[in-house]
């Protein structure tokens, strides 16, 4: 199991993944945590393709040039990656290194698989699925 010492990574009781600053990293983990939520998201693929980004940046491959996503830019180094809150007037940007985000974006990854459901889940509809209910599947 991955380990990020800037956020945590958790399912919400409403069902949606969501990414925490770990005590005592200040805006630096609440950066990562909200880019997490906001830009990654669910996607496995977008997830994924950071790590592909930061793997090509280690071997000192041509960076790409820095994205914008949803509320965040970023920017991919082989010195570090570079993340700014574009929503926010004025934010400035805080600098992590390459480990520290591969670590964040894998706590993430794992969390992602975990809330997806396996092929045994059974599937419903909701309330009208109760015992007695008129679509109760075990009549």
């Amino acid at each position: 199991m991955a380990a990020s010492g800037l956020v945590s990574a958790s399912r919400h009781p409403a069902g949606f993944l969501e990414a925490s600053a770990r005590p005592r990293t200040g805006r630096r983990g609440e950066v990562l945590a909200g880019f997490l939520q906001s830009d990654v998201q669910a996607d496995l693929e977008t997830a994924r393709a950071y790590l592909d980004e930061i793997a090509a940046a280690a071997r000192g491959e041509t960076p790409r040039p820095g994205g914008t996503g949803n509320a965040f830019w970023v920017a991919i180094r082989p010195t570090g990656a570079v993340i700014r809150n574009i929503i926010l007037e004025g934010a400035a940007p805080e600098r992590y290194s390459l480990a520290e985000l591969r670590a964040a974006l894998e706590i993430w990854i794992e969390e992602i698989e975990r809330a997806r459901p396996g092929p045994n889940t059974p599937i419903t509809d909701g309330p009208s699925d109760k015992p007695g209910s008129p679509r109760d599947r075990r009549r």
